[in-house]
């Protein structure tokens, strides 16, 4: 049986995950022109309803990404307009999630996909309840994970969605991190 996470052990990841963001932008840095151009084609062509859909997918299915990864390309949009959508959008990706670990449980599928992290999102969920979801809404826990592991333990649901709501400080305060981060990396960024 795996030990559930201690306070200790979440401040340390979270604290890693922000050095390990911060180092990516600055080596980065000598590639900011092309980044640039990306961007600026990533705005014209597909822009905050391509965000959308990728925080949507990205908190609905359990993959190896992260909403945190638009952050560099969408430092100059909106950016009330822009975290307004990416937060609706994780939101109702995670309600999403819920509801596949609720409804499909018992399909092979959903058990893989939860299996690395079953075992302890449960033992969380079950020792903290709805507040385990704030947890994984704020820290670098997996939310799509707990998401659908919350649906799968049958957690109810309006505590799931308020809970839920967690992801928009997480969201907001990530994003300034962010762009305070390439604002250091000088002007242009």
């Amino acid at each position: 049986m795996t030990p559930p996470l201690a306070t200790r052990d979440l401040i340390k990841r979270t604290v890693i995950f922000t050095v390990v963001v911060f180092a990516a932008y600055a080596a980065l840095a000598p590639f900011r022109g092309h980044i640039e151009d990306s961007v600026a084609f990533a705005a014209r062509h597909v822009g905050l309803p391509g965000a959308f859909v990728f925080v949507y997918v990205v908190d609905t299915v359990i993959m190896p990404a992260s909403l945190d990864m638009l952050f560099p390309f969408a430092h100059k949009w909106n950016p009330f307009l822009f975290l307004s959508l990416v937060s609706l959008a994780s939101i109702l990706g995670g309600c999403t999630g819920y509801w596949i670990g609720r409804s499909l449980n018992h399909w092979r599928y959903v058990k893989r996909a939860t299996a690395a992290y079953h075992e302890r999102g449960e033992q969380i969920i079950r020792k903290m309840g709805a507040w385990a979801i704030v947890l994984a809404g704020l820290t670098p826990i997996p939310y799509s994970t707990m998401s659908w592991i919350a649906g799968m333990l049958k957690l109810d649901f309006g505590l799931y969605a308020v809970a839920s709501l967690s992801r928009i400080p997480r969201i907001v305060g990530y994003f300034y991190l962010a762009r305070a981060g390439l604002s250091i990396l000088g002007p242009g960024s």
